[in-house]
C-alpha cells in the first residue's frame, strides 16, 4: 500500500497544539501508512520538531519514504558548518515515520533505541533542500531497523544513517 508523492511542492504542515496531539480513536485503529500520510496531507500529529529544520514529507510507501529539510544559518555550529543535529533530526524523524508505515495499527508506536549516522561531507546553509530517503530493512513485532541516506540536489551523498526502533504499546 502507498499514498505515494505529495501533490504540489513539499509543505511543512501546520503545528498543532500539545492538546490536540493526543491520538483519536479513529487514528489509534487506522495502519501506519495512513497515519504518515495524515501527517503529511493535513498536519495531523506533526512533529513539532519537524518545523525548526523545514521537515516535510514527499513519498511515501509501505516500509519507504523521502523527506525534505533545509538547512539554514540558524542551524550552524561555532565553526560556521550546519550541526550535525541538523542531519539526526531529519533522519531520525524519517526512520520513525518510516517504521510506522508497516505497522497494521497505531495501537502501538515506535521510539527510537539506536541511532548511528556517518557524516560524509559537511552541510552549510547554501547546500539547500536536502532529501532523506529512508527503508525499512527489518520489520518485526517487537524491533524495526531501518536506514536512510540524505543527498543535496546534485544527489550528492551527505549523511548515511541507520536505526533500530522498538515496537512499543501506547499509553
Amino acid at each position: 500500500m502507498r499514498c505515494g508523492f505529495a501533490h504540489g511542492s513539499a509543505v511543512a504542515p501546520r503545528v498543532l497544539e500539545q492538546e490536540k496531539s493526543v491520538l483519536s480513536a479513529q487514528q489509534a485503529v487506522m495502519d501506519g501508512i495512513s497515519f504518515v500520510c495524515n501527517i503529511r496531507d493535513d498536519g495531523a500529529q506533526y512533529p513539532p520538531i519537524g518545523t525548526f529544520i523545514g521537515f516535510a514529507l514527499t513519498k511515501i510507501e509501505k516500509g519507504y519514504l523521502e523527506a525534505v529539510g533545509t538547512p539554514t544559518a540558524a542551524h550552524y555550529n561555532p565553526l560556521g558548518v550546519v550541526h550535525g543535529g541538523f542531519s539526526s533530526t531529519l533522519m531520525d524523524l524519517a526512520l520513525g515515520l518510516v517504521s510506522l508505515t508497516t505497522m497494521p495499527s497505531m495501537e502501538n508506536h515506535v521510539t527510537t533505541a539506536d541511532l548511528t549516522l556517518r557524516y560524509l561531507r559537511p552541510i552549510f546553509a547554501t547546500t539547500g533542500q536536502m532529501t532523506v530517503a529512508a527503508s525499512v530493512l527489518h520489520a518485526g513485532r517487537r524491533t524495526i531497523v531501518a536506514e536512510a541516506s540524505l543527498r543535496d540536489g546534485d544527489h550528492k551523498l551527505y549523511t548515511l544513517a541507520q536505526s533500530t526502533l522498538m515496537v512499543v504499546a501506547r499509553r
